[in-house]
């Protein structure tokens, strides 16, 4: 089977040492995340190490709890008492696209990866953005919210 190692790197980032990671973003105000200013984002790279020999490509999907209003938006679950905001939510998207692209979750969307970013020197470079589900109804707080890239190689 053709396989690879995935590791997501960046600044904020923190990696529980079982492929779980952490990204922090800064405290903002909410007119930032309304505004979709730089400060309501992040950057990260997903990086590819150790893939067989003669893997051709490698395809990223998402999965998540995809709001209803703004489908291409993960937010938090509904039981999570840590994550106090309400019609907040996260996108990915590839870093210098704009939020048209975002991935959308739980679906057959995918980036697939150019042979350049399959490099263990390089990787797939992305932005995670805070946004609002529905267009000034925002309400600040602390926002938690779990994402999963799945990844399909050949």
């Amino acid at each position: 089977a053709t396989t690879c190692n995935i590791t997501l790197t960046g600044n904020n980032v923190t990696n529980d040492g079982n492929n779980n990671y952490t990204l922090r973003i800064p405290k903002m105000g909410l007119d930032k995340i309304a505004n979709k200013t730089t400060e309501s984002q992040a950057d990260f790279k997903l990086v590819a190490s150790g893939c067989s020999s003669g893997i051709s490509w490698i395809d990223t999907t998402l999965t998540g709890n995809a709001s209803s209003s703004s489908p291409k938006l993960i937010i938090p679950q509904s039981g999570d008492s840590s994550s106090t905001t309400s019609n907040i939510g996260m996108g990915f998207k590839k870093r210098t696209t704009d939020d048209a692209t975002f991935l959308k979750p739980n679906s057959a969307e995918k980036i697939r990866w150019s042979t350049d970013e399959m490099q263990p020197d390089k990787g797939l470079e992305m932005t995670v953005a805070l946004r609002e589900t529905d267009a000034g109804q925002g309400v600040p707080g602390n926002f938690r919210a779990l994402a999963t890239f799945n990844f399909i190689y050949q």
